[in-house]
C-alpha cells in the first residue's frame, strides 16, 4: 500500500508545470583565450539601464548561510553565491557555457606544465590595494598553503606559482592538467588582497571580507542575512543595484510567501510544485532553465549488505526515476545513468540509466541473501524531502526499511567530510567547471574526500581523465569510468533537474548553466 500512496502522490502532481528554456555551450580549453578588446566579462552584456522602475535594492533568498566569508575555507555553492559577488576570479564563462576574461585577460599553455595567465591592469581591492601579479601568486599560494586547510582541491596539481611581470603569472603543475583555466572560474580562480589577509587574523578575515567583486561587504548576520552595497568603482562598471541582501530562509515555502509579498525579489532551485503556486501570482515570475546540478544517492560500500554490488544494483532498479521526474518535478529533469550532467566535457550518452525494474531489483536482493530486504538510515536535507521521501517508497517497496534522518546541507556536508554520514544520503553537485573532474575528483576516486567505493580500475581512469591533455583519450577514460560507475553501482544514480526561478517582475536576470549567483548581471526591469 506505502507504493500506491506514494504513486497516488505522484500522480496528483502530474498537473504542474514549468516554463522552459535552454542554455547551451560546452568548452575544453587547450589552447590561447584572450579578451582582444579588454571589455570585461562577456557572460552578459552588463547590467541593463533601470528603466521605469525605481528599485535600487536586490534581497536574494537562500535556504542555507554562508559557512564562511573567507573564499579559500570553503566549498559549497550555497557559500560561493554569496562570495561570488564579493569577490572575482581569474577566469569566467559566458552565456554559452564558454571559457570568458575576468582578472585574466588570456591564457595559454606553453607547455605541458605550465599555463600562462594574462592579468587585468588598474583592479583595485575594496580597500584601495592594486590586483597585480603578486596578489594573483599570494591568492593561489595562500589555497594551496597546507595551513590555510581549504577544502578546494581543484588545483592540488599545482606546484607553484611563478610571477613572471608584473601582470603576467605562470602556473606550475607537477603533471599536466588540461583543464587549469576552467578551475579558475569559481572556487580554485578566487583573488584575495594580501596586504589585508596579512594584517588580520583569520577569525576576521573569515568575517569581514574583502575583494575586487561587484559589491562590497557590509555586514553578516549568522544565520540570517549578508548585506552588500554596491561597488561604484568596478572595473566592469557599477551594478545596477545599490544594494544587494541574501537573507537566509530555510524552508522553501516561506522563501515563496516572502516572495509573494515583496519582502525578497529572488530566488532559485524552486521545486515544480512551489513554481506552480507563484506562477501566476502578481508582481511575480518564473523561468526554468537547463542546469548542470545532477543528483545522486552516495552508498556506503564499507556497510553491510551496501558492501555487496547486487543489492547496490538492486536499489538503482527499485526507483522510478522517470515517475519522480515527471510527477514531482512536472519534467523539470532528466535521468542520469552516472553522476555525470549532459554538458560537461567525457559525458557518454551511449551509457543509459538503470531502467526501472522492481522484480529485478527483489531477484538480486534474494540472490544476495536478503529475499525480505534490510534496514538502513538515509540522510536527506529538509528542502528535498519531497523527492527523498518518493525515492524511500520505491525502495520500501522491495522491501527495504528506511530510517530518514532530516538534517541542513551544512551539517550533512561536515558529515560527509567527515565520513560520519547515514549509509545512505541523498547528494547534488553541479561540476562546476563543465568537466567530468569536478564530478569525479570528489566523489569517484577511492581515496577522495566524499568517496565510499571504487576500485583501482576506477582510479586508473580519474588519473588519466585528470592529468592527459590529449582530449580523445580524456575521454576514452571518462567513457569506461562511467561504464564502471554504472556496473558497480557506487551511488543510486537519479536525475540532473533544471534550475527554477522566482523573481519579482521588478528584476531582470539571465540565469547561467551553473546555477551562480552572480547578481552583477541583474537588473530593473526595464
Amino acid at each position: 500500500m506505502k507504493l500506491k500512496k506514494m504513486i497516488a502522490l505522484l500522480l496528483a502532481a502530474a498537473s504542474l508545470t514549468a516554463i522552459l528554456s535552454g542554455c547551451g555551450g560546452n568548452n575544453q580549453n587547450d589552447g590561447k583565450v584572450q579578451d582582444d578588446n579588454n571589455t570585461g566579462n562577456p557572460q552578459v552584456s552588463g547590467p541593463q539601464e533601470p528603466g521605469k522602475s525605481q528599485k535600487t535594492n536586490l534581497v536574494v533568498a537562500q535556504v542555507s548561510d554562508a559557512i564562511t566569508m573567507d573564499p579559500q575555507k570553503q566549498g559549497t555553492m550555497t557559500t560561493m553565491n554569496i562570495l561570488i559577488n564579493i569577490f572575482d576570479t581569474l577566469v569566467t564563462r559566458d552565456e554559452n557555457g564558454n571559457l570568458a576574461p575576468a582578472l585574466a585577460t588570456e591564457w595559454k599553455a606553453i607547455d605541458e606544465l605550465t599555463w600562462q595567465f594574462k592579468l587585468r591592469e588598474g583592479v583595485k581591492f575594496h580597500n584601495g590595494e592594486d590586483f597585480n601579479a603578486e596578489a594573483a601568486k599570494f591568492s593561489l599560494d595562500r589555497l594551496l598553503d597546507p595551513e590555510t586547510a581549504s577544502p578546494i582541491a581543484e588545483l592540488k596539481n599545482v606546484t607553484g606559482v611563478e610571477v613572471v611581470d608584473e601582470y603576467t603569472i605562470n602556473v606550475i603543475t607537477e603533471a599536466p592538467d588540461p583543464i587549469i583555466p576552467n578551475k579558475m572560474v569559481l572556487f580554485g580562480g578566487v583573488m584575495v588582497p594580501p596586504q589585508y589577509i596579512g594584517e588580520h587574523d583569520a577569525d576576521y578575515v573569515a568575517k569581514n571580507p574583502v575583494g575586487t567583486g561587484p559589491f562590497k561587504f557590509v555586514s553578516w548576520q549568522k544565520d540570517s542575512e549578508v548585506v552588500m552595497e554596491a561597488n561604484e568603482d568596478y572595473w566592469r562598471g557599477a551594478p545596477a543595484f545599490k544594494d544587494l541582501t541574501f537573507r537566509v530562509i530555510p524552508n522553501l515555502a516561506d522563501i515563496v510567501a516572502a516572495l509573494k509579498t515583496g519582502e525578497i525579489d529572488f530566488v532559485q532551485g524552486l521545486t515544480s510544485d512551489l513554481a506552480a503556486s507563484v506562477e501566476n501570482a502578481p508582481g511575480v515570475k518564473i523561468v526554468s532553465s537547463d542546469w548542470i546540478r545532477t543528483f545522486f544517492i552516495s552508498l556506503d560500500t564499507a556497510v553491510e549488505p551496501l558492501h555487496d554490488k547486487a543489492v547496490r544494483q538492486a536499489l538503482n532498479y527499485a526507483v522510478d526515476k522517470q515517475a519522480i521526474i515527471d510527477n514531482i518535478f512536472a519534467g523539470n529533469a532528466k535521468q542520469v545513468a552516472t553522476i555525470l550532467p549532459r554538458e560537461t566535457f567525457g559525458y557518454d550518452a551511449a551509457i543509459e540509466p538503470y531502467p526501472y525494474d522492481p522484480e529485478k531489483a527483489k531477484e538480486l536482493l534474494a540472490d544476495a541473501g536478503y529475499p525480505d530486504g534490510f534496514e538502513v538510515s538515509f540522510d536527506g536535507v529538509t528542502a528535498e524531502l519531497t523527492e527523498v521521501q518518493a525515492i524511500i517508497g520505491y525502495l520500501e517497496a522491495v522491501g527495504i526499511t528506511v530510517n530518514l534522518n532530516v538534517t541542513d546541507s551544512s551539517t550533512l556536508v561536515s558529515n560527509m567530510a567527515a565520513k560520519t554520514a547515514s549509509p545512505l544520503y541523498y547528494m547534488g553537485n553541479t561540476g562546476w567547471t563543465l568537466d567530468g573532474v569536478s564530478n569525479f575528483q570528489s566523489y569517484a576516486r577511492s581515496d577522495r574526500r566524499y568517496a565510499r567505493g571504487g576500485n583501482d580500475e576506477l582510479d586508473s581512469m580519474v588519473d588519466i581523465e585528470e592529468t592527459t591533455i590529449d582530449p580523445a583519450a580524456r575521454q576514452e577514460a571518462f567513457t569506461r569510468a562511467q561504464e564502471i560507475l554504472k556496473e558497480e553501482a557506487y551511488f543510486i544514480y537519479l536525475w540532473q533537474k533544471n534550475n527554477i526561478l522566482a523573481m519579482s517582475s521588478e528584476v531582470d536576470f539571465i540565469p547561467n548553466k551553473n546555477g551562480v549567483l552572480w547578481m552583477f548581471t541583474a537588473a530593473p526591469a526595464a
